[in-house]
């Protein structure tokens, strides 16, 4: 059962007992704003983040009967730049196998194989072109958010997507999680969403599996909120759940002390 301690300046914290667990909560918070988008608009457009973080939530997000696919409108957050858009390690193609038959006629993905900033306004114009209702992320074990790096992102940043070099620690993580054999074979630039355009969507769903994010989360939580933690960010929003395994939330204070 997920356990609900007090929120963080506003920020729902909930802390499963593992990612199964965490992730079918995490699941029941996205359906309920896709939902909710179809039912006042005819049709929900959602930012995904591609991560083995988000393996369980997203499981338990397809199996939902509730949901009509058809009327989802897909985006994804992040794409290595130099990848063949069918390489199984990039984060469309990730993310495409994943989704739903039903709604992938309305995917839109970051064309890994394309000229980054001219691909970055593409996508930016794609992501422009109609309201967000939900942004569904995870946050990475140096506290980055899509691929904003720290000491590398504006929590004001005029663009939405651009053109990243992707931090060491982030590279390596890409091996860790087992995406890539070596870390000479992680790209070292990317496309992003800028933390602007993740937290536009009216609903944010964050989920965070296993104890390498620990110090993330802590800092990310109950620290400042700067961009040398680009998560700290999400603090900042009006609507965001952040739901944590209890690996992921072993740094973080008890909850009566957050």
């Amino acid at each position: 059962m997920t356990t609900h301690p007090e929120s963080v300046e506003g920020v729902s914290l909930r802390i499963g007992q593992d990612a199964t667990d965490t992730g079918q909560a995490a699941a029941y918070d996205a359906s309920k704003a896709i939902r909710a988008a179809i039912d006042h608009r005819g049709n929900a457009r959602v930012i995904f983040a591609s991560a083995p973080s988000q393996e369980s939530m997203l499981a338990a997000l397809v199996a939902d009967p509730d949901i009509d696919w058809s009327r989802v409108h897909a985006f994804h957050m992040d794409e290595y730049i130099g990848l063949s858009a069918a390489d199984p390690r990039g984060f469309g193609q990730w993310i495409q196998t994943r989704l739903p038959a039903a709604t992938l006629a309305s995917l839109e993905r970051i064309r890994p194989d394309a000229a980054g900033t001219a691909e970055a306004r593409r996508y930016a114009a794609l992501l422009q072109s109609g309201p967000i209702d939900l942004t569904c992320m995870g946050i990475g074990v140096n506290g980055h958010i899509a691929f904003n790096e720290p000491g590398d992102t504006r929590f004001d940043d005029p663009d939405h997507v651009r053109v990243i070099t992707l931090d060491p620690v982030s590279r390596q993580q890409q091996v860790d999680d087992g995406l890539f054999e070596r870390l000479d074979d992680v790209p070292t630039t990317a496309v992003t969403l800028t933390v602007p355009a993740l937290l536009a969507a009216s609903c944010v769903v964050v989920t965070v599996l296993g104890k390498a994010k620990a110090p993330a989360v802590a800092t990310a939580l109950t620290g400042p909120i700067d961009p040398a933690c680009p998560a700290s960010a999400i603090r900042t929003h009006t609507d965001a759940t952040i739901h944590v395994d209890t690996q992921a939330a072993a740094e973080l204070p008890r909850p009566e002390t957050i």
